[in-house]
């Protein structure tokens, strides 16, 4: 999910702004509409389009349990939807120009507990139910309204298209989403035995020494969170995916030649190095949007590869 890269940056202020980038992303050919809560509050509602759509955010303070983030949900729901079928606010929601209201939105990062759609379907038959007891006071409400839920993972193209706009201080987080600690024994054998013969290559070192064991558990564990991580920024993150996947596939090919063609055995440490540094910068002049973590994370885990899979082909003795 792309949450589990951006859910480190998020509190009420952010998640809104958010809100209203993908609203205003997606529905600006409908006549998005921005209402601002400086001054009397934003009626119940942070923004809506002239087709229909009215939408209300919510972003949970802390890491609640299940059924506190219910509790929450719902009562910012109840409050939000009770402002719908005001009759004192339905007057400031005419004032606006909210003149039809197809489907009322509630944006929340994620919800856990289905209790909270039976709660916005219990809500929708009361707005309808009032709706039809006093059409010209909520003559905005109409007769077929859904109250539908939506989370982070609903905008997740414009969530990317805009996490990758230089002037989005937001960035995704990749270090702390993988596997903590994997078990390195875990990955394919014919893997091990490439990895352990470049750090040979590299660090001049048998297997019995006490650095090699830590290089090859550190290279391995490595190999494994650059899967998975790959994986879930594919699954989450298609675009950028891609252009990290065509970069890493491109640079790829560029430090097998580098390593090959290297014709000093001595020279293998000074080179791994350089291709690790140059590596990192390339990564982060390139991936803006990647956080400083994530960048020195994602070049252990991408070289790492380079060394399971043969790229890197060193000179020994």
């Amino acid at each position: 999910m792309i949450l589990d890269f951006i859910r480190d940056n998020l509190d009420g202020d952010s998640w809104e702004k958010w809100c209203d980038a993908c609203y205003r992303d997606r529905f600006q050919d409908q006549n998005f509409i921005k209402v601002p809560a400086e001054y009397l509050g934003d009626a119940g509602i942070e923004g809506f389009t002239l087709s229909g759509i009215a939408y209300q955010c919510y972003c949970p303070e802390k890491d609640y349990s299940n059924d506190e983030l219910y509790a929450h949900l719902r009562d910012k729901v109840t409050k939000d939807v009770g402002k719908l079928i005001d009759k004192d606010n339905a007057k400031r929601l005419k004032d606006l120009g909210v003149h039809h209201i197809k489907e009322w939105h509630f944006v929340t990062p994620e919800y856990k507990d289905k209790r909270i759609i039976a709660h916005l379907e219990q809500k929708r038959k009361e707005v309808i139910a009032a709706a039809s007891e006093d059409p010209q006071t909520f003559s905005y409400i109409d007769p077929q309204i859904r109250l539908v839920p939506k989370i982070a993972e609903d905008f997740k193209v414009e969530l990317v298209r805009l996490i990758r706009n230089p002037l989005v201080d937001i960035k995704l987080n990749m270090a702390v989403k993988s596997v903590s600690d994997p078990d390195w024994t875990t990955c394919p054998a014919e893997k091990i035995d490439n990895i352990k013969r470049k750090i040979k290559a590299i660090m001049n070192a048998e297997e019995d020494d006490g650095t090699f064991k830590d290089m090859l558990a550190y290279w391995a564990e490595a190999y494994i969170k650059g899967i998975e991580i790959m994986s879930k920024l594919q699954e989450s993150c298609g675009a950028i995916y891609e252009d990290l996947f065509d970069l890493e596939q491109q640079y790829k090919k560029d430090v097998s030649m580098q390593s090959m063609m290297n014709p000093d055995h001595s020279l293998n440490y000074k080179l791994f190095m350089d291709i690790l540094e140059k590596f990192e910068d390339t990564l982060r002049k390139q991936f803006e949007c990647f956080s400083e973590p994530s960048i020195m994370e994602l070049k252990r885990d991408l070289v790492s590869g380079w060394l399971a899979d043969c790229s890197l082909q060193f000179k020994v003795k």
